[in-house]
């Protein structure tokens, strides 16, 4: 599990490293023993002993099943999972009251715009904050704001000229060659498109000079990207409640923004009821900030049961799947307590 090998690799490093020709019968066995040897209880006491007040929740897709997730992106620890058959808002109640059934008792409950949460989080802890994932209403955004590059590229894009028979013209010749350049430019911004929605700290000093070629191309790209330049100044870590307020008033009331359609279409995600969700991280201090803010840490432990998911054709049966998770999170927090090696 730690090495996060199959049991057909674990059996072949064996063979290779050892000269031990194991079975994949003893290889589930030696599973069993370890699940045998996890105790929850200890678990359970464990991560409610290091919670934050800090509970990521999300869910992930097996098959026909569902897995509920639930960690701390503070203390870093997994809390709970629950196997279920169906993604619903019953199950999903359940599950947040058996957490609170166990003692947790968050003051900000962090999750993605699914419509499962916002009633199920208030029913279970109505004093609760819910925090609206950052990462994925960025992403949401960026989303329309690339339409509307699209739409500006088929504006920009000429149509091919049919040519007529016989040898062109001086002046044809020169039309021709300049309709294929803004063929190659409107290809261009098509190609590098995602530059008009990067952060600006994450462009080097090539891409700046790239995205400057393209902002000359229309004018409207350069409103897109203000729009996005906003968004990144509205979301960031070192800002006040109401310097975050201020700069979306300002968003609100710009009329290049609203004239767009499909930046009006972000603006309506960005509407007064997300956004008080959306900057609950403020009321933390800034050292966490960037950890409460998003849903990505309850996510990478999704993308890992992913993984091994897909190495295991095993994971077909309740018993074997809720076996593997266990493990993964017997095996993070084993992580957590061996020290990092110093400089000798």
């Amino acid at each position: 599990m730690v090495d996060k090998l199959n049991t057909t690799a674990v059996a072949e490093a064996m063979r290779r490293d050892f000269l031990l020709t194991l079975s994949t019968g003893f290889l589930y066995d030696c599973l069993d023993y370890a699940i045998r040897k996890f105790d929850g209880a200890e678990f359970r006491a464990k991560v409610l002993s290091d919670f934050s007040g800090s509970l990521c929740v999300d869910e992930i897709h097996l098959g026909h099943r569902v897995v509920l997730l639930a960690s701390d992106p503070v203390s870093d620890n997994p809390i709970a999972c629950a196997l279920v058959s169906k993604n619903d808002a019953a199950h999903m109640l359940r599950f947040l009251r058996n957490l609170k059934n166990h003692g947790f008792s968050p003051e900000t409950v962090i999750s993605d715009r699914s419509p499962l949460y916002p009633k199920t989080i208030a029913e279970v802890w109505s004093d609760a904050d819910h925090q609206l994932c950052v990462f994925h209403v960025i992403s949401e955004v960026n989303d329309h704001v690339l339409d509307a590059v699209r739409e500006v590229r088929r504006a920009i894009k000429p149509k091919r000229i049919k040519k007529g028979r016989g040898r062109p013209s001086r002046r044809q010749r020169a039309r021709a060659k300049k309709l294929k350049e803004q063929r190659d430019q409107a290809d261009r911004l098509f190609r590098r498109r995602h530059l008009i929605v990067t952060k600006n700290s994450n462009l080097t000093s090539q891409d700046k000079s790239t995205l400057t070629e393209l902002l000359e191309l229309s004018p409207e790209l350069g409103v897109l990207r203000r729009f996005v330049v906003d968004l990144h100044e509205l979301f960031a870590v070192r800002r006040s409640q109401d310097q975050a307020w201020k700069i979306w008033r300002r968003m609100r009331r710009n009329r290049s923004y609203l004239a767009n359609e499909h930046l009006a279409k972000s603006l309506e995600v960005l509407r007064k009821e997300n956004m008080v969700k959306l900057l609950s991280y403020l009321d933390h201090p800034v050292s966490v900030r960037s950890k409460v803010r998003t849903n990505n840490h309850v996510e990478r432990c999704n993308r890992v049961l992913r993984y091994l998911e897909k190495v295991r054709y095993k994971w077909r049966r309740r018993r074997t799947i809720v076996r593997h998770i266990l493990l993964q999170f017997q095996n993070w927090m084993k992580r957590k307590e061996i020290p990092a090696p110093t400089a000798g």
